[in-house]
């Protein structure tokens, strides 16, 4: 994890030296928006913020469903923890080889 998140901050260290030093105005155009004359560096230190804040809702909704997962899992670990311990009950009032005592 540590690992990870060094590799993460050294990449965004990284897009913003990449961003600074390209910080000539251009103009964009997006389906049918246009901008004339902004700086390349909002463009770059945007287009990375966007996709952070699109990979974290990926990686919240993964969260999430692994979440939903784990609580059904251990419902279901509960449920036969409890079904088990009644047949051990039953067991041992019957007696090892099945008669009553």
């Amino acid at each position: 994890m540590q690992l990870y998140l060094v590799g993460a901050l050294l990449f965004a260290l990284l897009v913003a030296i990449f961003a600074v030093q390209n910080s000539a105005p251009v103009d964009i155009r997006f389906l049918t928006w246009e901008f004339r004359q902004i700086s390349l560096v909002i463009v770059i230190l945007g287009s990375a913020a966007v996709g952070a804040v699109f990979v974290l809702c990926l990686g919240l909704l993964k969260q999430f469903r692994l979440a939903r997962t784990l609580r059904n899992v251990q419902a279901e670990n509960k449920k036969l923890t409890e079904q088990l311990a009644r047949l051990g009950e039953t067991q041992i009032s019957t007696g090892e080889n099945g008669e009553a005592s």
